[in-house]
């Protein structure tokens, strides 16, 4: 059967080879055909077909995976005659929305070359396009790099024996020649996953195209051993030469991504891991992986974290072991010991991995002539250099093999050969080093300090050679050359075309000492041990005894006394010497009484021995941890008074020397924690200082499981102080690290267990809950945290990570103790806001935990404190996500809503659990709810129809619920909020099937009055099933019957029902009365020309049978009609346009009126205002005037007694009108003076000739009115008379 088309599969294979059609996917879809039992009877194609087809109509992915699976097992191994059939249509599921089928497509594209390398040609393209889509996966396009891989081995094994190659299979080899290509420009891609895979790729691409050597590593599986050897030499496809030089290309780009600034520690660790298996695998290019391991080594990447760096010299130092134990490491032996020196590898690590040579392949030569050549290398290496670097330079031997070694010196090695004999100078390092201390931070970077190993063999050979070779990579990264670079290229040269006439065999290469891009092996280099001189047996002298009488010995009789600073030189060399006789006293079975003599002096002399003592013990505490333990319990037996106290000695220092032994350990990274753990445990007593020391080592980033387990086992074994060592595990459980605070957690919860503990446990954590009452965060968390959080908290307050960490123990208790729930309703009534919604996000894991059967939970839903309402809302949601509710949550949860709480929410978990009256009546308030809500109140309603039962069995069926929702109360509920719902319900296709719909309208026929969205939900299921096209038609038939025009909403439901359906619906139409059958015209223009096209394609007996007036109805001229309708449109317009121009004229009449208005009120208020300003000037003026009179009178009256005393005539009382009568100025004017009486003066004076010249307003001036009568005259000459007197007698 040949199926190679892009259709899916719709047809079977039956026994006898004749073909039939397939039933369509919807009828397959519909039933339920017994396949098990199908399949029975059907050879092995048909199952295929019907695995394929089922696959292309599950919409799940996992059924799919399982069916493609089958077919894969069955076309490959099981009858792969099958495979070339059913290939293409395995391929069409490369375009499935599903990922993982798309992954699994590529997987059996690997699998199907595999069996059959043929398919290449046609499977390649497909490959192809998956890696250079730019809008695919990331998960897919991993999966496409690693087939790319396996395919280009596969087509190399099957491309390789050809002698003749077609098109189609050059056309696949230069597809994949194109792949390559663009995975190469993925090693710059942003994303990591990918970057990675296209690192893994190189790898495999570098192995394939470079050849094997004696010492290659063979790789695991079946295409690890292909190599560029295994290819015929001349082939007109597969050119060898270039395909090495593609995979020395792939090495230089994984070695250039490896010093890359911006690199990732996940593609650091990568490309380190590559270029390893790169080096084991094909040892030509050990040399310039060692060399890229140096230039990272001093020039790891900015960009990294502290424990990123700490990741990555790990991973290095790994690489590097795995490096040296391989045999093709010999030639860089040196340099690698040296870096895994740096990395903080002891060197007898080292010598136990190092390759072990025997001393029979040293020694042994093929024959004479390599002997002569070896010999002269070996006597130029002594007498030139050690790594061969000024042969590379001069250039001058005649050896091609030497030609070969001189050639592959590199840039580096020169650069290093000329800065070694200048490292060599003291004074050159010292000027160095002055001139690096200016350009020193104030503070020790924490890259620096992560990364740092003390230098064990600083200043020896070795250690300068390795300074030179990593100042020379500096050197070279910034472009400066070596003196002799020009001879290095001229040697390049020759080794080009030494190479192209006559390659060096395999061996020669390896046997090299110098190779390019690598690092020299330095002869004579490695320190030998020196050799042990053994002691000369002493000879037994003969003991000369004696004679005569013996004198009584006593010591003070030979001592002298010994000045005190020679004592101590003797004390201390004397502890130096038993300090270093330590593989002396273990041979001799007394290291138990060195320990004890040991730590007797430096416990009780004290003085230098503790320091020395001390600092050996630092040296190596692994070794020393004996005799640090010892020294512990000595000084412990001191401060307790146990031992013999001498005068004059210090007091212990037990204290200071636990803190010491236990920070060291957390210092040195490469540190085991099995030793922390034993010093922790064994020392006898801990004192507040070592605790804190134990706290920092429970919050180290490398160290804090062996913190936490041996802060488990103190609590667990030193009982007198279990309290406090349970406080300081306790208040990790709020840690601001997540790997800290769960393994804190986790020891809590299994402390909890335990009777003594549970209740201090317990307290504490109801403690942190309370903290979140508080309107700000206490000091008892904020003290422990980072500085940048302080800040935080200080400044914003509660935010959600600090209400977490206040939060984590006492939920991670909640499963166990069921009571702690009743606290946190508590706490949750009272927290601010941010609290609260912090507590709703962490609640679904520990109260899955406590389950809904729980009886402290069925309590704290009964009596709900007030205010908890959304936090039992948000429990019965978690409990009641995945399985049904229980009858008695039900019931409290019933109670609850009607007696206290009645927020329609509540019953939304209980749905599945209430009764379908319940659920009924609750409708309206629920659809009224957030749309999100409601999606899911139908989501929980529908579940169980949906072939889901673990949530429990829904009270309502699909056609109760939707009818429910068309007689629901529009008093209750807002028509828009039931429309919405009903659509929620036809969203549901799977659901609400075309059967479920048309019972659904069948039960709203039957109901009086009809149901307003009726008509409605007949055209969405129209819309949605046209095939239910014939049901509609009778259901309208008897709307007719029920005089559907009497409800207004439903008649327009019709006739819009009508106008869809034409023209099944005109016979439907034509049973309308005439009446009604005009407002169907009036409503739907146009219609009732096409009912009159449909009556005339009648017969005249069919004619015959419609009302005369339904036809008159419909033989109106509609061209008159229309006429008619437009002018009566026209008139009306015509009326409109007046009635608005009239309108608008009487609005700016009214508007010309208003601001006429407006303006005569403006200027009657400023004629007002005027007047007013008139009658307050006259006010005045007439004041001025009154005053001036009353001076003028006032003055009169002075002058007249004053007259009279001068003539000796008593004065006579001139009567005086009054100021405010209008004729007083008159009655003075007119009144005579009496005779006899003398006028004051003859002549005016000045000031009041003044006044006479003043206006005649009357308005006497300022200083007429402030000069007296006296001052008139300034003499104070008396006249007879004045002319302004006999003015007056005249008158």
């Amino acid at each position: 059967m040949s199926s190679k088309s892009n259709k899916p599969i719709s047809f079977k294979i039956k026994p006898s080879g004749s073909t039939e059609k397939a039933r369509s996917m919807a009828s397959q879809y519909f039933e339920e055909p017994d396949t098990a039992g199908e399949m029975e009877g059907q050879n092995l194609a048909e199952t295929v077909v019907e695995l394929i087809n089922q696959a292309q109509l599950y919409t799940k992915d996992n059924l799919k995976l399982e069916n493609l699976k089958k077919v894969q097992e069955l076309v490959i191994h099981k009858e792969p005659a099958l495979l070339d059939n059913f290939i293409d249509e395995m391929i069409q599921f490369q375009q499935d929305r599903s990922i993982d089928v798309r992954k699994f497509v590529l997987g059996f594209i690997y699998e199907a070359c595999t069996h059959d390398p043929q398919l290449l040609p046609s499977v390649v393209p497909q490959v192809s396009l998956v890696v250079g889509n730019p809008v695919e996966h990331v998960a897919v396009i991993k999966k496409a790099i690693l087939c790319s891989s396996l395919l280009t081995k596969t087509a190399l094994k099957w491309i390789g024996p050809m002698r003749s190659v077609s098109e189609e299979v050059e056309g696949c080899w230069l597809t994949l020649v194109d792949m390559r290509d663009r995975i190469k420009i993925m090693l710059d891609s942003e994303n990591d996953g990918i970057r990675t895979h296209a690192i893994k790729f190189a790898e495999s691409l570098v192995t394939a195209f470079s050849e094997k050597t004696a010492d290659s590593e063979s790789m695991r599986g079946k295409d690890g051993d292909l190599s560029l050897d295994q290819l015929p030499d001349e082939h007109s496809l597969i050119k060898k030469n270039e395909l090495e030089a593609e995979g020395k290309a792939l090495t230089e780009l994984l070695r250039s991504l490896l010093v890359t600034p911006s690199i990732t520690s996940v593609n650091l660790m990568a490309c380190l891991g590559s270029l390893s298996n790169i080096a084991r695998q094909r040892p030509v290019f050990m040399p310039k992986v060692i060399q890229s391991f140096e230039t990272l080594h001093v020039n790891l990447p900015p960009t990294l974290a502290k424990s990123q760096v700490s990741s990555v010299r790990k991973h290095m130092k790994m690489q590097l072991m795995m490096l040296l134990k391989h045999p093709g490491a010999s030639g860089v032996l040196s340099n690698v010991t040296t870096l895994l020196a740096d990395l903080g590898v002891s060197e007898t690590e080292i010598r136990k991995y190092a390759p072990k040579i025997p001393e029979n392949l040293k020694r042994s030569r093929p024959d004479d002539e390599d002997r002569n050549e070896k010999g002269k290398k070996k006597l130029k290496k002594e007498k030139l250099i050690p790594d061969d670097e000024e042969e590379a330079g001069e250039g001058k031997s005649s050896d091609p093999t030497n030609i070969q070694r001189t050639v592959k010196a590199t840039v580096v090695d020169l650069l290093a050969e000329e800065l070694k004999p200048l490292l060599g100078n003291g004074e050159n390092v010292a000027n160095l080093v002055l001139i690096s201390m200016v350009s020193l931070p104030d503070t020790m970077p924490p890259q620096f300090q992560s990364a740092y190993t003390p230098i064990a063999a600083a200043g020896t050979e070795t250690q300068v050679q390795h300074l030179s070779r990593m100042m020379a990579n500096q050197f070279s990264a910034v472009g400066i050359k070596p003196k002799n670079i020009e001879a290095l290229k001229e040697l390049e040269q020759a080794e080009a075309e030494d190479k192209t006439s006559a390659p060096a065999p395999v061996e020669e290469q390896e046997s090299s000492v110098s190779v390019k891009g690598g690092i020299p092996v330095l002869g004579g280099n490695q320190q030998t041990p020196e050799p042990v001189v053994p002691r000369k047996p002493v000879r037994n002298l003969p003991v000369i005894i004696p004679m005569g009488p013996r004198r009584k010995f006593k010591l003070e009789d030979i001592t002298i006394p010994i000045p005190a600073e020679a004592a101590e030189n003797f004390y201390v060399s004397t502890l130096s010497r038993i300090v270093k006789c330590k593989k002396s006293a273990q041979s001799g079975g007394v290291a138990a009484d060195r320990i004890k003599i040991l730590t007797g002096l430096a416990s009780q002399f004290g003085g230098n021995s503790v320091p020395l003592l001390l600092g050996i013990i630092m040296e190596d505490i692994r070794g020393n941890i004996d005799l640090a333990i010892a020294w512990l319990y000595k000084e412990y037996c001191k401060g307790q008074g146990y031992m013999l106290q001498i005068s004059g000695v210090e007091p212990s220092c037990y204290n200071d020397l636990l803190c010491t032994f236990l920070s060291s350990m957390q210092k040195k990274p490469d540190q085991r924690d099995g030793l922390f753990y034993k010093l922790v445990m064994e020392a006898p007593v801990h004192t507040q200082e070592s605790i804190k020391v134990i706290r920092e080592f429970c919050e180290d980033e490398v160290h804090f499981y062996a913190g936490m387990h041996a802060l488990r086992e103190l609590i667990l074994r030193r009982p007198s102080m279990m309290v406090r060592y349970l406080q300081e595990l306790l208040e990790l459980t709020y840690h601001e690290r997540t790997e800290v605070r769960s393994q804190a957690i986790q020891y809590v919860k299994r402390l909890y267990e335990r009777d003594d503990l549970k209740e201090v446990i317990q307290d504490f954590a109801k403690m942190s809950l309370s903290y979140l009452l508080s309107e700000k965060p206490p000091l008892a968390i904020i003290q422990h945290l980072s500085s940048e959080l302080q800040a935080k908290a200080a400044q914003a307050g509660w935010y959600e990570d600090l209400v977490k960490l206040c939060l984590y123990l006492f939920l991670a208790l909640l499963p166990t103790n069921h009571r702690l729930i009743h606290d946190l309703g508590l706490v949750y009534v009272g927290a601010p806001a941010t609290s609260k919604r912090t507590v709703l996000r962490v609640l679904e894991t520990p109260v899955r935990g406590m389950g809904m059967e729980s009886p402290e939970l069925l309590l704290l839903v009964e009596n709900c404190p007030k205010g908890a309402e959304t936090l039992v809302t948000r429990m019965l949601h978690i409990l009641t996500d995945k399985a049904p509710p229980t009858p008695d949550l039900v019931k409290r949860v019933r109670d609850l809503y009607q007696k206290r709480v009645s927020d329609v929410r509540f019953l939304i978990p209980v749905l599945i659990g209430l009764e379908k009256k319940e659920v009924i009546a609750a409708l309206p308030k629920l659809i009224k709810l957030n749309p999100i809500v409601v999606k899911e109140v139908f989501h929980r309603l529908l579940l169980s129809h949906q072939g889901d039962n673990s949530v429990g069995q829904s009270p309502l069926t699909p056609a109760e619920l939707l009818i429910a929702l068309h007689n629901i109360d529009h008093t209750k509920c807002d028509m828009k909020s039931i429309i919405k719902a009903t659509s929620l319900c036809f969203s549901e296709r799977n659901i609400y099937t075309q059967e479920v719909l048309a019972v659904v309208i069948q039960k709203l026929m039957e109901q009086t009055p009809l149901p307003t969205l009726l008509m409605r939900t007949v055209i969405q299921a129209l819309m949605m099933y046209p095939r239910l096209s014939g049901f509609v038609m009778n259901i309208l038939q008897r709307l007719i019957v029920k005089q559907v025009w009497k409800q207004p909403k439903v008649w327009e439901g019709f006739v819009k029902c009508c106008e869809r359906t034409k023209p099944q619906s005109f016979n439907v139409l034509l049973q309308l009365p005439p009446v009604h059958l005009k407002q169907v015209f009036e409503m739907s223009l146009g219609i009732r020309e096409l009912i009159l096209d449909h009556v005339k394609s009648f017969t005249p007996h069919q004619q015959n049978h419609i009302p005369r007036a339904t036809m008159a109805l419909l033989e109106t001229d509609p061209v008159l009609e229309t006429a008619e309708r437009q002018r009566q449109e026209r008139l009306r317009a015509e009326e409109a346009s007046k009635r608005t121009i009239e309108e608008q004229r009487l609005r700016e009449e009214v508007e010309e009126r208003k601001r006429q208005e407006a303006e005569s009120q403006v200027r009657l208020a400023a004629a007002e205002q005027k007047r007013a300003l008139d009658d307050e000037k006259f006010k005045v003026k007439l004041a001025l005037e009154k005053e001036a009179q009353r001076k003028v009178e006032q003055k009169v009256k002075a002058e007249l007694p004053s007259a009279i005393s001068v003539v000796g005539t008593p004065p006579v009382k001139v009567p005086t009108p009054m100021a405010d009568s209008p004729a007083s100025s008159t009655l003075a004017a007119s009144t005579p003076a009496p005779p006899g009486i003398v006028e004051l003066s003859a002549a005016p004076s000045e000031d009041e000739s003044a006044s006479e010249q003043t206006p005649t307003s009357g308005v006497p001036s300022n200083t007429e009115l402030a000069t007296p009568p006296e001052a008139a005259t300034p003499t104070g000459r008396v006249t007879r008379s004045s002319s302004r007197l006999q003015a007056k007698g005249k008158h």
